[in-house]
């Protein structure tokens, strides 16, 4: 990897470790819908400007297919449901939850796309679970027990944004993969717009929430994937998957120095042991042709 791309790497970790220490400070006036929804048309009018910039076309009505799929799974129900969590649970608690998506996409790639489950990937599965229960399970007393609903939804966010991985490399193969980006975004800002009307904003945010609201959508969201996405051109999918061990480390990072959050040693157990388990999974991943 070059010393570009590696830089690439762990600047795409940072902007995705801190989305969650941005959304823990914006959803708490804006609400887990309002925010998302200002989340995605922003960072979906930035990519489209992008994608126009480059030449390339969306293709809405010939694509929309393809797009709204991706829209739910990749980003319309995983961005509400982490959201909606983090109004309870901490940045750095749920980053390290979400850091199992590449254990679901393991699974889901074994039946879907016919991937054996190798000892090695069904060892880093194994691994993963025990670090999950080891992160939820390991509190001193019952009051530092995170609700379980909130732990809940940021793992079906993770299968979610596993599925959608999957659905993605079976049924977009032929699109520009920042041009699936764009229009999953804007779909996204479509599916979840009439559901602000139900969900209102609690207060109108403080400047520096407006703040995290913009680094939000357009670092953590359109930065981000024109960073991922190049990686995959100039290194392939497995080697960008690796930035899932750099996340954690922003996210839980960022929630202590900025959020004043404390680092427990359940955590850091936790995490440890799911990204091992999640090296030994990407360290058994059949490299794919672009």
């Amino acid at each position: 990897m070059s010393a570009a791309d590696l830089g690439r790497l762990v600047l795409l970790a940072a902007v995705w470790g801190l989305a969650f220490v941005f959304i823990r400070v914006a959803v708490m006036p804006l609400g887990p819908v309002a925010l998302v929804e200002l989340r995605q048309v922003i960072a979906g009018l930035a990519l489209a400007f992008y994608v126009r910039a480059l030449g390339l076309s969306l293709d809405l009505r010939g694509r929309w297919r393809i797009y709204l799929p991706i829209a739910i799974l990749n980003s319309a129900v995983p961005f509400v449901l982490i959201a909606a969590a983090q109004r309870e649970l901490a940045a750095s608690y749920t980053v390290i939850l979400v850091s199992t998506t590449p254990l679901f996409a393991a699974l889901i790639a074994a039946v879907a796309l016919k991937d054996p489950l190798t000892l090695r990937k069904v060892t880093g599965l194994v691994l993963g679970i025990t670090g999950v229960v080891l992160l939820i399970g390991w509190n001193a007393t019952v009051r530092d027990l995170p609700p379980l609903w909130a732990i809940a939804a940021v793992l079906v966010a993770a299968l979610l944004y596993a599925i959608a991985g999957v659905y993605t490399r079976m049924f977009a193969q032929e699109i520009p993969p920042i041009a699936t980006a764009a229009g999953s975004q804007l779909a996204a800002a479509f599916l979840v717009l009439p559901f602000v009307v139900a969900f209102p904003p609690g207060a109108m945010p403080t400047p520096l929430e407006w703040l995290n609201v913009v680094a939000l959508a357009l670092a953590s969201s359109a930065l981000a994937f024109i960073l991922y996405y190049q990686l995959i051109r100039n290194v392939g999918p497995v080697k960008a998957s690796t930035v899932n061990f750099l996340t954690p480390i922003f996210g839980v990072g960022g929630g202590a120095l900025l959020l004043g959050e404390r680092i427990t040693a359940n955590m850091l157990a936790g995490a440890v042991v799911i990204l091992v388990g999640t090296a030994l999974v990407l360290g058994g991943a059949r490299p794919r042709a672009e």
